[in-house]
């Protein structure tokens, strides 16, 4: 992720984000849910890289892990998915033939924040054409849980859009967008998990 420094534009609006509700069949919702709770997290993923910022559980399924230095290709990101998970694997190729179409796949992986962990503000990228997109996989949400993505300005001045972590909801934003997942109230008694996409829409990146 980059820092909030380094935006310049001020351009964004609610508009830039797109939302879908009832991404996914029931199934396939249900399917999802129950992978997601799983063993296999792993603590120590963050947002904000400054020393004393939060840490978050994470599933990391394929693709980039080192901000886009290693060898990678779109196809061989997909193997690696289908690999780790095929049903996270059936998620993108529903999302490649409808929302993401014409988009590569880079990186998938899953967030989970417990009570008290806090999310910072940053982007996903410096480039236009990478995207994000963030699915809300629980089968129920209460309001006062909290959790919303939150999305600013480009100079970090306002808020433009904040988004409920409604069950079966799908976000897709361009990853230039500063945003911030904040944190779950102490009344929530899950973690509050996102499956997590993140795309390139005109040409797959290569190592740097």
């Amino acid at each position: 992720m980059n820092a909030i420094t380094a935006i310049t534009p001020a351009w964004f609006n609610a508009s830039d984000v797109q939302i879908y509700d009832n991404a996914l069949a029931e199934a396939l919702q249900g399917d999802v849910v129950a992978h997601l709770n799983e063993p296999g997290w792993a603590f120590g993923a963050y947002s904000d890289a400054s020393p004393n910022a939060s840490r978050y559980w994470y599933k990391h399924f394929a693709g980039y892990v080192r901000d886009g230095k290693e060898a990678r290709t779109a196809q061989g990101v997909e193997d690696e998915l289908e690999t780790a998970s095929s049903v996270i694997s059936a998620v993108w190729r529903q999302l490649k033939s409808g929302p993401l179409a014409g988009h590569s796949l880079t990186r998938c992986y899953a967030n989970g924040y417990p009570a008290g962990s806090e999310g910072g503000l940053h982007l996903d990228s410096n480039v236009p054409d990478h995207f994000t997109a963030i699915y809300y996989p629980h089968t129920s949400w209460h309001p006062n849980f909290a959790g919303e993505t939150v999305f600013f300005a480009g100079d970090g001045s306002d808020i433009v859009l904040s988004v409920y972590p409604k069950p079966n909801r799908l976000v897709v934003f361009p990853g230039v967008i500063p945003h911030v997942a904040r944190g779950v109230s102490r009344m929530c008694p899950q973690l509050r998990v996102t499956l997590m996409f993140k795309t390139a829409k005109s040409s797959f990146p290569t190592a740097r």
